[in-house]
């Protein structure tokens, strides 16, 4: 019987006695975990911005029109209201699109480049190669 009542003191005593000696979630956070949570709230702030940023787009819209009617009023320029909502949505619908370099000289140049350390590895590779070939057989 002795072994029952220590299990019913053992709940009594872990409870607090008062409100403040209760632990609260995120109270004693590590570092790391401090961390993990801010890079959380970042990322939801991001988010938010851009989300904000995706429903102004009417505003981009109607200040884009704006500019663009002035440019053309100073410039004297005879644009219609058509031929600007026109060029606006052309704009608009190419603004974040990709497209593939042309082929050629340019564009093989750029790809060594990026592949620079993997020709250099593989060009050494085979240099090395030919040399132990020619110093054990000649």
């Amino acid at each position: 019987m002795p072994n029952a009542n220590a299990q019913q003191q053992a709940p009594r005593s872990a409870r607090p006695h008062s409100m403040s000696q209760i632990e609260l979630p995120g109270q004693n956070l590590t570092l790391e975990e401090t961390l993990r949570v801010m890079d959380v709230a970042r990322e939801m702030r991001d988010q938010r911005e851009t989300a904000e940023v995706m429903f102004r787009h009417d505003d981009v819209r109607t200040n884009l029109r704006k500019k663009l009617t002035r440019a053309a009023q100073l410039s004297g320029d005879n644009v219609t209201e058509a031929e600007i909502d026109a060029a606006i949505d052309q704009y608009l619908s190419t603004l974040h699109t990709y497209e593939d370099p042309e082929s050629g000289f340019k564009s093989f140049i750029a790809h060594c480049w990026v592949w620079r350390d993997r020709i250099m590895y593989g060009a050494g590779t085979l240099a090395a190669a030919s040399g132990l070939l020619w110093y054990f057989f000649a």
